[in-house]
């Protein structure tokens, strides 16, 4: 599902010079396509994707994510994410 939220981002007089700069860069049409790619390449350095399922994964532990849509748990294995077990709703 895809949520639309305002962007309304107070930005100062280097910011917004920067998003200027990016969005020419990139060849971008608007500071909202600038601060949603920002956002998307944020997302991108943070999450963890579920092996079992390909959803994104909330961070519990250091090494330890939950599967907030197949309930696995998923633990950090030698620089590899791998599911350990798999919650079960009782």
């Amino acid at each position: 599902m895809i949520e639309e939220a305002p962007n309304t981002f107070i930005l100062s007089e280097d910011e917004q010079e920067m998003v200027d700069l990016l969005k020419d860069e990139m060849g971008l049409d608007s500071n909202e396509e600038v601060m949603n790619l920002l956002v998307r390449q944020a997302i991108k350095r943070v999450a963890i994707t579920c092996p079992q399922c390909g959803h994104y994964a909330a961070r519990k532990e250091e090494d330890k994510v939950e599967c907030r849509s197949c309930l696995s748990v998923i633990t950090l294995s030698e620089s590899l994410w791998e599911t350990s077990q798999q919650v079960t709703a009782e």
